[in-house]
């Protein structure tokens, strides 16, 4: 197949703007273009096509690759005019000195310099300020400079930092990759699986696209070697072999000083090799420390994981333990953001299948921000959108009241809401509720009434609370962007839920109440603790939920949802009762995703006696085969999708989830016994594996 995706140039408008606008003007003077950034951010590509363009206009272009050609002033001038001669045919008398005859060619006509790996550019700064650049005031040349790191000492030359401009190069946001991906040939699952997994990391998208295109590729094999080359090519950078150690310590660590990072070490740094460190380009020096790019610290600890899974499990447990150390110590900002590069590290942990999120994608969320005024518009619409998808909304509330309690938190308590944003500042997913305390406890009970039996004897004391003592906040409403073109929901939704975790962890508490099976279910994997039932509006049977980080330490409620989850993933010690492999039959199966979500009932089905397994247990076990990437046996990709939509989704009908795959409802039905079928066989092949013991 042809690969018509890796001829395809995205995310450079500003840049090439700017580049032909210098083209264009007459009177351009000579200038000095700064690209900067992390390895594989597309700097070598963006000279490329500046070099392309400028021919396209017949404007004189050359090529200076900055590895040797800036070692010394001669190699320098005798890398253009080679480049002179090679390229236009200009040669140089012998009686000429070399630099006046640079300085006369490039003075003839306008042009264009392209100067690629400046890294080591420093060496020659001094020369280029004294004796090279002033032979061209009065020339139209455009330096363009690539580098990782920019050019800092020219931003501080009185006599040509006027001339400098300076274009950090970004990461893609979720639309250009899907951009990027449109003319790849790749299947729409395919490709949303490469936008939720690629970072928008230029050089990242386009290995995996080419390596998914290749004739010999496995993709479970792409997804395994993608890291691998990508952490060379960052490590290329880095000096030596301590420092190749040193940054996979830090890609576990949110930010480390000196002290800090050598505690991860078995051989400390020196204090030279720290700071060459700091030198790095996707390398921060922070009030905090130094700490890697985000895009970088997961590509080297993916790396880490796969090379030497053992190693980088008790290592990463030596972080989690500095980092609780550290929690109680620290101000709220950076107890923030402990608590989201914790999450972060167990990330495989949280759910992956679920109906209302999905914690595998790596999306990061836009500015944080506020709520303001003007985004109510917006929050309305995502919230009529959600109930007509039947999605959770308190079931304390009459539902015909929900746009007026939202308007009414908007307007009396603002500080409710929260609100996740996109890269420019929209909404695309909420949530709303009161932080309790004398002024907002009546609203609560007019829309709520029944959250006075959740709240009991301390609802009293409540309504005497002042507003600044207020550390409990009560959810009521909740909605993501269900119809945004870039985001599944499910991501959305995990994006939401991690946000308002880590906002909890400045030693908050959170409350809400559910009948929804599946969020019930999302809530108790979460660390949630459930409080009991209440009666809800119309008479529904709810469950009371709460996290409080008032009395809990995040590295115990880290610790809960660890413990939980390799529960509820490695089997017990219960010997197989015969020499047969396990079998389950279909319409157990069937029963088993018809009550995934009510735990109870899930247990009191004659399978799960029989091999003795828990609800929680097989409830896991079952969302990791369908979260899998992979084939598993016979249960194919789009057998998990029909699963996935019936079983955990169950937003849709069967008749609509049978033209949602373009099937009739018969040959639905068929897939959908097949699928059944195929998942009994994998569960029952787990525990084959697993020798014989049970789940």
């Amino acid at each position: 197949m042809e690969n018509m995706a890796r001829h395809r140039i995205i995310g450079f408008d500003r840049e090439m703007k700017s580049f032909t606008d210098w083209l264009a003007d007459a009177e351009a003077k000579t200038s000095i273009f700064s690209i900067s950034g992390i390895g594989g951010i597309g700097k070598t590509t963006l000279l490329l096509q500046m070099a392309s363009t400028a021919r396209q206009v017949s404007v004189r272009s050359l090529w200076l690759d900055g590895r040797g050609g800036l070692a010394t002033s001669g190699a320098f001038l005798a890398g253009l005019e080679m480049s002179l001669a090679t390229e236009y045919g200009r040669t140089r008398d012998r009686d000429t000195a070399l630099l006046p005859y640079i300085a006369s060619e490039l003075s003839l006509q306008p042009t264009v310099l392209l100067m690629d790996n400046c890294e080591e550019i420093e060496g020659l700064e001094g020369w280029l300020f004294s004796s090279f650049l002033p032979e061209l005031k009065t020339a139209r040349v455009l330096f363009v400079c690539a580098s990782r790191n920019g050019l800092p000492l020219w931003q501080t030359n009185p006599e040509w930092k006027s001339q400098l401009r300076r274009f950090p190069l970004r990461l893609f946001t979720r639309e250009e990759v899907y951009d990027y991906l449109g003319s790849s040939g790749l299947s729409a699952k395919l490709q949303r699986e490469i936008a939720e997994k690629t970072d928008g990391h230029p050089l990242s998208l386009a290995l995996t696209v080419d390596m998914l295109l290749s004739e010999s590729a496995d993709e479970w094999d792409v997804w395994r070697e993608v890291p691998a080359v990508l952490s060379a090519e960052f490590l290329r950078e880095a000096a030596s072999p301590s420092l190749y150690r040193a940054l996979t310590a830090l890609s576990l660590l949110p930010a480390a000083n000196e002290a800090l990072l050598n505690r991860l070490l078995d051989k400390p740094l020196e204090g030279a090799d720290y700071y060459q460190l700091t030198a790095l380009s996707f390398v921060r020096d922070t009030l905090d420390g130094i700490s890697l790019h985000q895009v970088v610290a997961r590509i080297l600890r993916e790396d880490f994981a796969r090379r030497t899974p053992e190693q980088f499990e008790a290592v990463r447990h030596q972080a989690f333990v500095l980092l609780a150390e550290r929690f109680h110590s620290v101000d709220q900002r950076m107890q923030m953001r402990l608590s989201a590069h914790i999450l972060e590290l167990y990330r495989e942990f949280l759910p992956s299948a679920h109906a209302y999120a999905n914690f595998s994608s790596s999306l990061k969320p836009g500015e944080q921000k506020p709520f303001e005024q003007e985004d109510l518009p917006d929050l309305q619409r995502l919230m009529k959108a959600s109930i007509l998808g039947s999605d959770w909304q308190s079931e304390l509330v009459d539902p015909d009241n929900y746009p007026a309690l939202l308007d009414e938190i908007a307007d009396q308590f603002p500080e409710g809401i929260f609100v996740v944003r996109d890269e420019k500042g929209g909404p695309l997913a909420f949530c709303a509720g009161l932080w309790l305390h004398a002024l907002s406890m009546p609203l609560l009970e007019r829309y709520a009434p029944g959250c006075r039996q959740m709240l009991g004897e301390e609802a009293s004391s409540l309504h005497q609370l002042p507003p600044e003592a207020a550390d409990t906040i009560f959810v009521l409403l909740s909605a993501v962007n269900s119809e945004h073109s870039l985001y599944r929901p499910e991501e959305l939704g995990a994006l939401l839920m991690q946000q308002w975790l880590v906002h909890m962890t400045r030693g908050l508490r959170g409350i809400l109440a559910a009948a929804d099976p599946q969020l019930n279910a999302l809530l108790s994997v979460l660390g949630f603790q459930a409080c009991g039932k209440v009666t809800g509006f119309a008479g529904i049977e709810l469950t009371t939920w709460e996290l409080d980080f008032r009395h809990t330490a995040f590295d115990q409620w880290i610790q809960r949802i660890i413990r939980q989850t390799e529960t509820a993933a490695v089997p017990s010690a219960h010997p197989r009762e015969n020499g047969h492999r396990p079998s389950i039959e279909r319409s157990e199966m069937k029963e088993m995703l018809e009550r995934l979500f009510a735990l109870d009932k899930l247990e009191e089905l004659p399978v799960m006696r029989r091999f003795r397994w828990s609800g929680l247990q097989v409830r896991t076990i079952i969302q990791e085969i369908l979260a899998d990437a992979r084939q598993a046996g016979p249960l194919t990709a789009m057998e998990k999708e029909i699963l996935i939509a019936g079983y955990l989704r169950k937003d849709r009908n069967k008749s609509e989830l049978a033209a949602s795959f373009h099937m009739s409802r018969a040959t639905f039905y068929r897939h959908m016994r097949l699928a059944e079928q195929h998942l009994a066989y994998v569960l029952g092949d787990r525990l084959r594996q697993a020798g014989g013991a049970s789940l």
